[in-house]
């Protein structure tokens, strides 16, 4: 018996593509998509100060580590009237910043150490540009005790809250926090009392 042969190329036969109509309905729905997705994903406030955190937390513990290295003297200093390694938060600069420091004694003030990776001034910025800023990020506040702004690491890792004016250093009585935002998203950094445990809520 001979079986029939299909006409594989007339005109009765159904093609396998896309309509025109149909390839423009899928690029409109994915443009759409895209227009309220990627907007998002840029903006993501949780994820900016979680980074933020993160670079705070390990300055913070770079500081208690080299005051431990240096035994509180990261410039050899000699008489050192003030063994410390500091952390200072400023709210009153624009665009507010902290950074880590020695005290001078040869000119009584906080000096800013050298970062270790850029080999620039150890001062960070919140909101800015260039190697050392966390952009799209805001300091809320910073409070190591008695409302002071500066933390301070003896030769031992101990944390303490240093006022500027009297040149004092007082052993942290709670934990110390700094609050950073980015949009509606914040993030707390807490530094333990004794220990100097850093740990971020």
């Amino acid at each position: 018996m001979v079986r029939p042969v299909r006409d594989l190329g007339g005109a009765g036969t159904l093609g396998g593509g896309f309509t025109l109509i149909e390839i423009l309905s899928v690029i409109i729905i994915l443009g759409i998509a895209a227009a309220l997705i990627i907007p998002q994903i840029g903006q993501r406030g949780d994820l900016q100060a979680a980074a933020a955190a993160r670079v705070i937390m390990a300055d913070m513990l770079y500081a208690q580590n080299l005051a431990i290295a240096t035994q509180g003297n990261p410039k050899g200093q000699s008489p050192n009237p003030q063994p410390y390694v500091f952390v200072s938060f400023d709210r009153t600069d624009v665009p507010n910043n902290y950074g880590l420091y020695y005290y001078k004694s040869a000119t009584n003030q906080l000096i800013a150490l050298t970062h270790p990776v850029n080999a620039n001034s150890y001062v960070m910025t919140f909101g800015g540009t260039g190697p050392n800023t966390l952009s799209n990020v805001t300091l809320v506040s910073a409070n190591f005790g008695n409302n002071q702004p500066i933390l301070a690491f003896d030769a031992t890792g101990t944390p303490y809250y240093y006022n500027s004016t009297t040149k004092t250093a007082t052993l942290l009585s709670g934990a110390g926090t700094v609050v950073v935002a980015s949009g509606t998203y914040s993030l707390t950094i807490s530094v333990e009392q004794d220990t100097g445990d850093v740990s971020v809520q």
